[in-house]
Protein backbone atom coordinates (compact mmCIF):
# COMPACT_ATOMS: atom_id res chain seq x y z
CA UNK A 1 0.00 0.00 0.00
CA UNK A 2 1.20 3.50 -0.76
CA UNK A 3 2.82 5.20 2.21
CA UNK A 4 1.02 8.02 3.99
CA UNK A 5 -2.15 6.14 5.00
CA UNK A 6 -3.21 5.62 8.57
CA UNK A 7 -3.16 1.90 9.31
CA UNK A 8 -6.86 1.55 10.16
CA UNK A 9 -7.96 3.30 6.94
CA UNK A 10 -5.35 1.43 4.89
CA UNK A 11 -6.84 -1.90 5.92
CA UNK A 12 -10.34 -0.66 5.12
CA UNK A 13 -9.26 0.76 1.76
CA UNK A 14 -7.49 -2.45 0.80
CA UNK A 15 -10.49 -4.59 1.73
CA UNK A 16 -12.85 -2.27 -0.12
CA UNK A 17 -10.79 -2.24 -3.31
CA UNK A 18 -10.74 -6.03 -3.34
CA UNK A 19 -14.53 -6.24 -3.49
CA UNK A 20 -15.47 -3.25 -5.68
CA UNK A 21 -14.57 -2.39 -9.29
CA UNK A 22 -12.26 0.57 -9.76
CA UNK A 23 -12.06 2.31 -13.14
CA UNK A 24 -10.25 5.38 -14.46
CA UNK A 25 -12.00 6.47 -17.66
CA UNK A 26 -9.26 8.53 -19.27
CA UNK A 27 -5.50 8.43 -19.64
CA UNK A 28 -3.20 9.44 -22.50
CA UNK A 29 -0.41 6.95 -21.83
CA UNK A 30 -0.33 5.81 -25.50
CA UNK A 31 1.21 9.21 -26.32
CA UNK A 32 4.30 7.98 -24.45
CA UNK A 33 4.73 4.70 -26.29
CA UNK A 34 7.25 6.33 -28.61
CA UNK A 35 9.42 7.14 -25.59
CA UNK A 36 9.93 3.51 -24.69
CA UNK A 37 7.01 3.16 -22.28
CA UNK A 38 5.88 -0.45 -21.89
CA UNK A 39 2.65 -0.77 -19.91
CA UNK A 40 3.78 -4.11 -18.47
CA UNK A 41 6.75 -2.54 -16.71
CA UNK A 42 6.99 0.22 -14.13
CA UNK A 43 7.94 3.36 -16.02
CA UNK A 44 9.35 6.54 -14.55
CA UNK A 45 8.08 8.45 -17.60
CA UNK A 46 4.41 7.53 -17.27
CA UNK A 47 1.76 8.00 -14.61
CA UNK A 48 0.00 4.81 -15.67
CA UNK A 49 1.26 1.28 -16.27
CA UNK A 50 0.02 -2.11 -15.14
CA UNK A 51 2.44 -2.25 -12.21
CA UNK A 52 1.17 1.10 -10.92
CA UNK A 53 -2.38 -0.18 -11.45
CA UNK A 54 -1.53 -3.17 -9.28
CA UNK A 55 0.00 -0.97 -6.60
CA UNK A 56 -2.96 1.41 -6.74
CA UNK A 57 -5.52 -1.40 -6.77
CA UNK A 58 -7.05 -0.08 -10.01
CA UNK A 59 -8.96 -2.70 -11.96
CA UNK A 60 -9.40 -0.99 -15.32
CA UNK A 61 -8.01 1.91 -17.30
CA UNK A 62 -9.40 3.53 -20.43
CA UNK A 63 -6.40 4.29 -22.64
CA UNK A 64 -7.20 6.62 -25.51
CA UNK A 65 -6.01 7.20 -29.03
CA UNK A 66 -5.67 10.97 -28.93
CA UNK A 67 -5.63 13.12 -32.07
CA UNK A 68 -5.04 16.86 -31.92
CA UNK A 69 -7.39 18.83 -34.14
CA UNK A 70 -5.76 19.71 -37.46
CA UNK A 71 -6.90 20.73 -40.93
CA UNK A 72 -9.99 19.05 -42.33
CA UNK A 73 -9.16 18.47 -45.97
CA UNK A 74 -9.90 15.03 -47.39
CA UNK A 75 -6.20 14.16 -47.29
CA UNK A 76 -5.72 15.38 -43.71
CA UNK A 77 -8.82 13.50 -42.59
CA UNK A 78 -7.51 10.29 -44.12
CA UNK A 79 -4.22 10.79 -42.26
CA UNK A 80 -6.17 11.23 -39.02
CA UNK A 81 -7.96 7.91 -39.55
CA UNK A 82 -4.66 6.14 -40.21
CA UNK A 83 -3.08 7.69 -37.14
CA UNK A 84 -5.95 6.58 -34.91
CA UNK A 85 -5.75 3.03 -36.26
CA UNK A 86 -1.99 2.99 -35.69
CA UNK A 87 -2.34 4.14 -32.06
CA UNK A 88 -5.02 1.55 -31.34
CA UNK A 89 -2.84 -1.15 -32.91
CA UNK A 90 0.00 -0.10 -30.58
CA UNK A 91 -2.27 -0.33 -27.55
CA UNK A 92 -3.36 -3.81 -28.63
CA UNK A 93 0.26 -4.83 -29.22
CA UNK A 94 1.23 -3.66 -25.74
CA UNK A 95 -1.64 -5.64 -24.21
CA UNK A 96 -0.66 -8.76 -26.15
CA UNK A 97 2.97 -8.39 -25.04
CA UNK A 98 1.79 -8.38 -21.42
CA UNK A 99 -1.15 -10.77 -21.65
CA UNK A 100 -0.19 -12.59 -18.46
CA UNK A 101 -1.18 -9.53 -16.41
CA UNK A 102 -3.47 -7.41 -18.60
CA UNK A 103 -6.33 -8.02 -21.06
CA UNK A 104 -8.26 -5.76 -23.43
CA UNK A 105 -11.81 -5.29 -22.23
CA UNK A 106 -14.80 -5.26 -24.57
CA UNK A 107 -17.65 -5.57 -22.06
CA UNK A 108 -18.50 -5.15 -18.39
CA UNK A 109 -18.45 -8.94 -18.13
CA UNK A 110 -14.83 -8.93 -19.31
CA UNK A 111 -13.86 -6.59 -16.47
CA UNK A 112 -15.51 -8.82 -13.90
CA UNK A 113 -13.86 -11.94 -15.32
CA UNK A 114 -10.43 -10.30 -15.47
CA UNK A 115 -10.63 -9.12 -11.87
CA UNK A 116 -11.59 -12.63 -10.75
CA UNK A 117 -8.48 -13.91 -12.56
CA UNK A 118 -6.28 -11.20 -10.99
CA UNK A 119 -5.65 -9.46 -14.32
CA UNK A 120 -6.00 -5.79 -15.16
CA UNK A 121 -8.28 -4.54 -17.93
CA UNK A 122 -7.50 -1.96 -20.59
CA UNK A 123 -10.47 -0.45 -22.41
CA UNK A 124 -9.79 1.62 -25.53
CA UNK A 125 -11.26 5.02 -26.31
CA UNK A 126 -10.73 7.64 -29.00
CA UNK A 127 -10.21 11.26 -28.02
CA UNK A 128 -11.46 13.40 -30.89
CA UNK A 129 -14.02 12.29 -33.46
CA UNK A 130 -11.64 13.80 -36.02
CA UNK A 131 -10.34 10.20 -36.10
CA UNK A 132 -13.47 9.22 -38.05
CA UNK A 133 -12.48 11.53 -40.87
CA UNK A 134 -15.28 12.17 -43.33
CA UNK A 135 -16.40 8.55 -43.71
CA UNK A 136 -18.99 7.34 -41.24
CA UNK A 137 -18.02 3.74 -42.03
CA UNK A 138 -14.98 4.32 -39.83
CA UNK A 139 -17.23 4.23 -36.76
CA UNK A 140 -17.83 0.54 -37.45
CA UNK A 141 -14.14 0.02 -38.14
CA UNK A 142 -13.30 1.35 -34.68
CA UNK A 143 -16.13 -0.61 -33.06
CA UNK A 144 -14.62 -3.82 -34.43
CA UNK A 145 -11.30 -2.82 -32.83
CA UNK A 146 -13.03 -2.64 -29.46
CA UNK A 147 -13.33 1.13 -29.05
CA UNK A 148 -15.63 1.78 -26.09
CA UNK A 149 -16.12 5.54 -26.39
CA UNK A 150 -15.38 8.37 -28.77
CA UNK A 151 -14.89 11.90 -27.48
CA UNK A 152 -16.75 13.84 -30.15
CA UNK A 153 -14.09 16.56 -30.49
CA UNK A 154 -11.00 18.05 -28.87
CA UNK A 155 -9.75 21.65 -28.81
CA UNK A 156 -11.25 22.88 -32.06
CA UNK A 157 -14.36 22.36 -34.15
CA UNK A 158 -14.39 19.32 -36.42
CA UNK A 159 -16.81 17.86 -38.95
CA UNK A 160 -18.92 16.38 -36.14
CA UNK A 161 -19.45 19.29 -33.81
CA UNK A 162 -18.36 22.49 -32.11
CA UNK A 163 -15.70 22.34 -29.44
CA UNK A 164 -15.73 24.17 -26.12
CA UNK A 165 -12.66 25.92 -27.54
CA UNK A 166 -13.66 26.62 -31.13
CA UNK A 167 -15.50 28.93 -33.51
CA UNK A 168 -19.00 27.42 -33.08
CA UNK A 169 -19.33 26.88 -36.81
CA UNK A 170 -22.12 24.29 -36.60
CA UNK A 171 -24.10 25.76 -33.70
CA UNK A 172 -23.64 22.45 -31.89
CA UNK A 173 -23.78 19.02 -33.49
CA UNK A 174 -23.54 19.05 -37.28
CA UNK A 175 -25.82 16.97 -39.52
CA UNK A 176 -22.88 14.61 -40.02
CA UNK A 177 -22.43 14.58 -36.24
CA UNK A 178 -26.02 13.50 -35.68
CA UNK A 179 -25.40 10.55 -38.01
CA UNK A 180 -22.19 9.74 -36.14
CA UNK A 181 -24.01 9.68 -32.78
CA UNK A 182 -26.71 7.43 -34.26
CA UNK A 183 -24.05 5.08 -35.65
CA UNK A 184 -22.22 5.02 -32.30
CA UNK A 185 -25.51 4.03 -30.67
CA UNK A 186 -26.02 1.26 -33.21
CA UNK A 187 -22.52 -0.06 -32.64
CA UNK A 188 -22.61 0.25 -28.84
CA UNK A 189 -19.93 2.93 -28.51
CA UNK A 190 -20.42 5.44 -25.70
CA UNK A 191 -20.85 9.09 -26.69
CA UNK A 192 -18.34 11.25 -24.79
CA UNK A 193 -19.03 14.99 -24.51
CA UNK A 194 -15.82 16.05 -22.78
CA UNK A 195 -14.31 18.92 -24.83
CA UNK A 196 -17.58 19.73 -26.63
CA UNK A 197 -19.35 23.08 -26.49
CA UNK A 198 -22.40 23.24 -24.24
CA UNK A 199 -24.71 23.39 -27.27
CA UNK A 200 -23.01 20.32 -28.74
CA UNK A 201 -23.46 18.51 -25.43
CA UNK A 202 -27.19 19.21 -25.33
CA UNK A 203 -27.53 18.23 -28.99
CA UNK A 204 -25.70 14.96 -28.30
CA UNK A 205 -27.99 14.24 -25.36
CA UNK A 206 -30.99 14.77 -27.63
CA UNK A 207 -29.55 12.71 -30.49
CA UNK A 208 -28.39 9.72 -28.43
CA UNK A 209 -30.83 7.04 -27.37
CA UNK A 210 -28.36 5.95 -24.68
CA UNK A 211 -26.83 7.82 -21.73
CA UNK A 212 -23.76 9.91 -22.56
CA UNK A 213 -20.59 10.38 -20.55
CA UNK A 214 -18.12 13.13 -19.83
CA UNK A 215 -15.03 10.93 -19.62
CA UNK A 216 -12.81 13.60 -18.05
CA UNK A 217 -14.59 16.81 -17.06
CA UNK A 218 -15.10 18.74 -13.84
CA UNK A 219 -17.64 21.19 -12.39
CA UNK A 220 -17.86 24.65 -13.96
CA UNK A 221 -19.32 26.09 -10.75
CA UNK A 222 -16.01 25.41 -8.97
CA UNK A 223 -13.71 26.25 -11.89
CA UNK A 224 -15.09 28.34 -14.74
CA UNK A 225 -13.20 26.66 -17.57
CA UNK A 226 -15.15 26.32 -20.84
CA UNK A 227 -14.32 22.61 -20.82
CA UNK A 228 -16.13 22.03 -17.54
CA UNK A 229 -19.74 20.97 -17.01
CA UNK A 230 -22.36 23.55 -15.99
CA UNK A 231 -25.04 22.72 -13.45
CA UNK A 232 -27.67 22.72 -16.19
CA UNK A 233 -25.68 20.29 -18.33
CA UNK A 234 -24.83 18.16 -15.32
CA UNK A 235 -28.53 17.78 -14.54
CA UNK A 236 -29.31 16.89 -18.17
CA UNK A 237 -26.58 14.22 -18.25
CA UNK A 238 -27.91 12.74 -15.02
CA UNK A 239 -31.54 12.81 -16.22
CA UNK A 240 -30.50 10.65 -19.16
CA UNK A 241 -28.62 8.28 -16.85
CA UNK A 242 -25.12 9.37 -17.83
CA UNK A 243 -22.07 10.13 -15.73
CA UNK A 244 -19.57 12.95 -15.16
CA UNK A 245 -16.07 11.55 -14.61
CA UNK A 246 -14.12 14.17 -12.65
CA UNK A 247 -10.85 15.16 -14.32
CA UNK A 248 -7.63 15.58 -12.29
CA UNK A 249 -6.11 18.28 -14.50
CA UNK A 250 -5.27 21.32 -12.36
CA UNK A 251 -6.65 23.81 -14.89
CA UNK A 252 -10.08 22.15 -14.69
CA UNK A 253 -10.09 21.96 -10.87
CA UNK A 254 -9.05 25.44 -9.80
CA UNK A 255 -8.51 28.76 -11.52
CA UNK A 256 -5.03 29.40 -10.10
CA UNK A 257 -2.22 27.21 -8.87
CA UNK A 258 -1.78 23.46 -8.72
CA UNK A 259 -4.67 21.33 -7.57
CA UNK A 260 -4.56 18.85 -4.71
CA UNK A 261 -6.52 15.69 -3.98
CA UNK A 262 -8.82 17.79 -1.81
CA UNK A 263 -9.62 20.01 -4.81
CA UNK A 264 -10.42 16.97 -6.95
CA UNK A 265 -12.71 15.40 -4.35
CA UNK A 266 -14.39 18.78 -3.88
CA UNK A 267 -15.54 18.41 -7.50
CA UNK A 268 -16.81 14.89 -6.81
CA UNK A 269 -18.68 16.30 -3.80
CA UNK A 270 -20.16 19.04 -5.95
CA UNK A 271 -21.53 16.60 -8.53
CA UNK A 272 -22.98 14.46 -5.75
CA UNK A 273 -24.67 17.47 -4.12
CA UNK A 274 -25.99 18.71 -7.47
CA UNK A 275 -27.30 15.53 -9.10
CA UNK A 276 -26.58 12.63 -6.76
CA UNK A 277 -23.95 9.96 -6.18
CA UNK A 278 -25.19 7.83 -9.11
CA UNK A 279 -23.80 10.20 -11.72
CA UNK A 280 -20.14 10.79 -10.88
CA UNK A 281 -16.86 8.96 -11.41
CA UNK A 282 -13.15 9.43 -12.01
CA UNK A 283 -11.34 10.20 -15.29
CA UNK A 284 -7.88 11.43 -14.34
CA UNK A 285 -6.38 12.51 -17.67
CA UNK A 286 -3.09 11.05 -16.41
CA UNK A 287 -0.28 11.32 -18.97
CA UNK A 288 -2.33 14.00 -20.71
CA UNK A 289 -1.73 16.73 -18.16
CA UNK A 290 -3.66 15.27 -15.24
CA UNK A 291 -1.98 15.00 -11.86
CA UNK A 292 -2.31 16.40 -8.36
CA UNK A 293 0.25 17.84 -5.97
CA UNK A 294 -0.29 14.93 -3.60
CA UNK A 295 -1.37 12.20 -6.03
CA UNK A 296 0.88 11.93 -9.04
CA UNK A 297 0.46 8.40 -10.43
CA UNK A 298 -1.95 5.47 -10.59
CA UNK A 299 -0.05 3.80 -7.72
CA UNK A 300 -1.62 6.35 -5.36
CA UNK A 301 -5.29 5.78 -6.25
CA UNK A 302 -6.14 4.46 -2.75
CA UNK A 303 -5.70 8.02 -1.52
CA UNK A 304 -8.96 8.90 -3.30
CA UNK A 305 -10.77 6.14 -1.43
CA UNK A 306 -9.25 7.27 1.85
CA UNK A 307 -10.43 10.85 1.24
CA UNK A 308 -13.94 9.66 0.34
CA UNK A 309 -14.05 7.65 3.56
CA UNK A 310 -12.90 10.67 5.54
CA UNK A 311 -15.75 12.69 4.04
CA UNK A 312 -18.30 10.16 5.18
CA UNK A 313 -19.07 8.30 1.96
CA UNK A 314 -20.42 4.79 2.50
CA UNK A 315 -18.86 1.70 0.95
CA UNK A 316 -21.85 1.51 -1.40
CA UNK A 317 -21.38 5.09 -2.58
CA UNK A 318 -17.62 4.65 -3.01
CA UNK A 319 -18.30 1.58 -5.14
CA UNK A 320 -20.57 3.69 -7.37
CA UNK A 321 -18.03 6.50 -7.72
CA UNK A 322 -15.11 4.20 -8.44
CA UNK A 323 -16.75 2.02 -11.05
CA UNK A 324 -20.39 1.18 -10.52
CA UNK A 325 -21.76 4.26 -12.25
CA UNK A 326 -19.67 4.01 -15.41
CA UNK A 327 -20.30 0.25 -15.52
CA UNK A 328 -24.04 0.97 -15.46
CA UNK A 329 -23.67 3.22 -18.50
CA UNK A 330 -21.42 0.73 -20.27
CA UNK A 331 -23.95 -2.03 -19.69
CA UNK A 332 -26.79 0.15 -21.00
CA UNK A 333 -24.88 0.97 -24.18
CA UNK A 334 -23.83 -2.66 -24.67
CA UNK A 335 -27.48 -3.83 -24.92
Amino acid sequence: MTSGFTSDISDKVSALHKKIYTIDTHCDTPMLFGRGVNIGKKNENSKVDVIKMQEGMLDAEFMVAYLPQKERTVEASQRAVKKAVAIIDKIKWQIEENKDIVVQGFTVADLKKNKAENKKTIFIGIENGYAIGKDIKNVERFAKMGVKYITLCHNGDNDICDSAIGNHEHDGLSEFGKKVVSEMNRLHIMVDISHTSEKTSFDALKASKYPVIASHSSAKALCAHPRNVSDQLMKAIAEKGGVIQVCFYSGFLKSKGKASLKDAVDHIDYVVKTVGVDYVGIGTDFDGGGGLTDMKTASEFPKITEELIRRGYSDKDIAKIWGGNIMRVMAAVEK
